[in-house]
């Protein structure tokens, strides 16, 4: 028998891990969305994933888009976080207040972030209530900082 889901989410929850959002622009919609389900893939080809949960609106606009931003956030940018995890606000009006830059795709890039990496879309798989959207980098951007970090269910930083 699967564990619950109550303590599975516990136990996920006592994994540090860095903040990174997901932003996005199609033809029609834009946005963003906060995730820490963010990893590196393979270093040849360059590809990251992260994972979406199957009702957010986000990737069929990805989809649409062929393209995306990974945006690691530092640990100035915790209201940039809470924006887009943020089930009341509009992501495109929020991504448009942060006057995002572009890169290679197109796709938004956010300032100010630790690392920002320009992704095609390569592929995206079915996994239960989430899909993993796996992306090929095409550009990044880095600059020097201190993550934003999430554990136990708050926002954390180095010490």
């Amino acid at each position: 028998m699967p564990a619950s889901i109550d303590q599975f989410k516990t136990s996920l929850s006592l994994w540090a891990s860095g903040v990174s959002v997901i932003t996005y622009e199609s033809s029609d919609q834009k946005g963003g969305v906060t995730v820490s389900s963010f990893s590196s893939v393979s270093l040849e080809p360059p590809l990251v994933l992260f994972c979406l949960a199957k009702l957010s609106k986000a990737k069929e606009a990805i989809e649409s888009a062929g393209k995306f931003a990974v945006n690691i956030l530092s640990s100035e940018q915790k209201q940039i976080s809470a924006d887009f995890a943020s089930g009341s606000l509009d992501k495109a009006v929020v991504l448009e207040g942060l006057n995002p830059r572009k890169l290679s795709t197109g796709a938004p890039i956010l300032q100010g972030c630790l690392a920002s990496l320009d992704c095609l879309v390569h592929q995206i798989i079915d996994a239960g209530d989430h899909w993993i959207l796996i992306g090929l980098v095409e550009a990044v951007a880095t600059k020097e900082g201190s993550p934003l970090l999430y554990f136990n269910r708050n926002y954390r930083e180095l010490v």
